[in-house]
């Protein structure tokens, strides 16, 4: 029941929430995190007791993820508990336990959390510094196998507005890597992100699908509304070949424009190394780069015509020195890992608790 506790605990947030994972770390399971929460809820008989225990479990998570609470922190998490509870007020029944119909949509997504088989431990990586916080839980859609079907994936990402270069680098970049059986990811975007898991794809169709890499796009809002629209037949096909569709957030969540910044890191956290294919000065890729520095990410950069804006954010990373500057799409080989054949086979994703 722990995922069912984080997919709950998710319902509570709106977006990446620094405190609830500090809760969680102190109280051990987010089960009792969970019903600490609704015993304290105005009315209730234990509500002093479970205040009083949330408060000692907050300032133990955050003793033991390294920090410490003071008279402001302890403000703040009050505050952020008020909304967690208002907000759990909007769940369809009062039990969590029996909601996870609820939560799958009838079982059309699963969800998986850290303690879960096919859980990227890389995203773990998010939760290094302490106002990060790594997702609770992930939904998704197609074959979970395919978030630990390699172990260092490969991030592709470039502007919505990509010219041709960019859409055909972005696209032999992912081909490239895909059929040495690593893992693409990005963000199920127009432009070089669909260019890339396309690349992907194509590779599992020139090649033994076993052998080939898979593709998984993460996105900024509940998966019940992906887009864009124009992109599903690229959705579609990523779940037919093995690939996934993922998202941190809950079935309904509308994706935003913040929403896409946080949906970045994930990205970046997923990959061990992020292609920056082409992208503006002002491109929500080069916060996925930005991501990918901090967390210490291989940072690589398509260059560019220095009269073409479409090249100017790629070209200001290389010269910042923040990313390193791709020669050809065929020296990705020398950047990755080893080919390998994907790890893994389809399998039931349910939790196991």
């Amino acid at each position: 029941m722990e995922t069912l506790a984080r997919a709950t605990l998710t319902f509570c947030l709106d977006g990446a929430d620094a405190m609830m994972y500090a809760l969680i770390k102190g109280a051990g399971a987010p089960s009792v995190a969970l019903d600490l929460i609704l015993a304290s809820r105005t009315g209730s008989p234990q509500t002093d007791a479970s205040d009083s225990r949330l408060d000692q479990l907050f300032a133990l998570g955050l003793a033991r993820w390294g920090r410490r609470v003071n008279a402001r922190g302890m403000d703040a998490f009050h505050r952020a508990l008020a909304g967690w509870r208002a907000r759990l007020e909007a769940l369809p029944s009062p039990d969590w336990r029996t909601l996870t119909e609820w939560f799958t949509m009838d079982g059309r997504q699963w969800i998986i959390a850290p303690h879960t088989p096919y859980w990227p431990m890389q995203l773990q990586d998010l939760s290094t510094r302490r106002d990060w916080a790594a997702p609770l839980c992930l939904w998704g859609i197609g074959d979970a196998t395919a978030l630990t079907s390699c172990e260092q994936p490969l991030a592709v990402v470039g502007s919505r507005g990509v010219t041709d270069y960019g859409r055909e680098v972005a696209r032999e970049i992912a081909f490239r890597a895909a059929s040495d059986g690593h893992l693409i990811v990005s963000g199920g975007a127009m432009g070089a992100d669909a260019a890339a898991h396309w690349g992907a794809l194509s590779a599992s169709g020139a090649g033994d699908p076993k052998r080939t890499g898979r593709t998984v796009a993460v996105f900024a809002g509940g998966l019940n509304h992906i887009g864009p629209l124009s992109n599903m037949r690229l959705f579609d096909t990523i779940t037919q070949r093995g690939g996934a569709l993922v998202s941190e957030l809950c079935p309904g969540t509308i994706p935003e424009g913040r929403r896409f910044l946080l949906r970045n890191r994930i990205i970046a956290a997923l990959g061990a190394q992020v292609v920056v294919a082409q992208a503006r000065l002002r491109s929500g890729a080069l916060n996925t780069a930005g991501w990918g520095c901090d967390l210490n990410r291989l940072v690589i950069a398509v260059p560019g015509p220095i009269t073409t804006p479409h090249n100017a954010g790629c070209n200001q990373l290389i010269a910042d020195a923040k990313a390193i500057l791709l020669t050809s799409a065929e020296e990705i080989t020398d950047l990755v890992h080893p080919p390998h054949p994907p790890h893994g086979t389809a399998a039931d994703t349910r939790d196991e608790d």
